[in-house]
């Protein structure tokens, strides 16, 4: 595994950011790590990347204990996060100078590529630039090295739809055999490339599964019915249930089959007239387990 978490935990004050943590994303992967704001996604990568050491557990990064990075492992793993400051008198040939002088493995020619792509203004102070301009920057930062690992959180946020196009075309073209932990509320840009999913909810992490796996348990069902519903009859692997006279709908958590689905509801909700179940996107599965994890609070 790539990134191997054991019990991993962090606390601020009276408030656990991070509860123990078991995260395990295979080499190669694409994960995209989702949940509400504040359920712990931040706090994670940092522990991740060292910059927040957990007060309990361990986290293992390129089978090093992320508390013992080198400056060797730094040189296999870029960061890039909303939040980031950049140095923003220095100009942007200053700033990809500057990186040039700290990396071993830095690619001039892949540097030169993305900068003349991304159209970015040679002698303009990194201030000056748009929010979408600094972006760019920054991943031409973490993409130039060619590492081994990308922690990437929240790096879409705020941009226009054309710049999250442009931003993810060149993650996903440069980045090929390179693990991929992504955190983003932008999930249509994320939804042709990711392998696995993991979800976490007031810093827990509820599931971590593949993208496979997932699609195939997981059903937007809509059925309607000859009779009454009994709330108290559902099964609990069903979500977000609605009922409106003799229309029922829910996310079904455990899908088998539609044989299986017709079952269920002919034990608890009687003879069913009409059926229908599809997958849900990324963004719909989202939204979806947020708002169930909303209600259990």
């Amino acid at each position: 595994m790539i990134i191997q978490t054991e019990g991993l935990a962090k606390r601020f004050g009276r408030h656990d950011a991070v509860r123990n943590l078991n995260l395990a994303i295979p080499e190669g992967a694409t994960c995209a790590l989702i949940g509400a704001n504040g359920a712990g996604k931040t706090t994670t990568m940092r522990m991740l990347g060292n910059l927040l050491a957990p007060d309990h557990g361990r986290a293992r990064v390129l089978g090093v204990d992320s508390r013992a990075l080198s400056r060797e492992d730094r040189q296999r793993i870029g960061y890039l996060s909303e939040s980031q400051q950049l140095p923003e008198r220095l100009s942007v040939d200053g700033f990809f100078q500057y990186l040039r002088s700290l990396y071993t493995n830095w690619d001039a020619g892949l540097e030169c590529q993305l900068r003349e792509r991304f159209e970015l203004p040679a002698t303009r102070a990194l201030g000056k630039l748009s929010r979408g301009m600094r972006l760019k920057a920054m991943l031409i930062g973490v993409l130039a090295f060619r590492p081994k690992l990308l922690l990437l959180d929240e790096p879409l946020s705020g941009l226009d739809p054309l710049v999250r196009d442009e931003v993810m075309s060149e993650i996903l073209g440069q980045a090929e055999g390179t693990t991929i932990l992504i955190s983003s509320h932008e999930l249509e840009e994320l939804e042709s490339c990711t392998t696995h999913v993991a979800f976490m909810a007031h810093g827990q992490l509820l599931f971590q599964e593949s993208v496979e796996s997932l699609g195939a348990r997981l059903r937007d069902v809509a059925a309607t019915l000859a009779g009454a519903v009994d709330r108290g009859a559902l099964p609990a692997t069903w979500l977000n249930v609605q009922v409106d006279g003799p229309l029922l709908r829910f996310v079904d958590t455990a899908f088998v089959d539609e044989a299986g689905l017709q079952a269920q509801l002919q034990r608890c909700c009687g003879t069913t007239l009409h059926l229908e179940s599809q997958a849900l996107s990324l963004r719909e599965l989202s939204k979806a387990l947020i708002r169930a994890t909303r209600k259990e609070a």
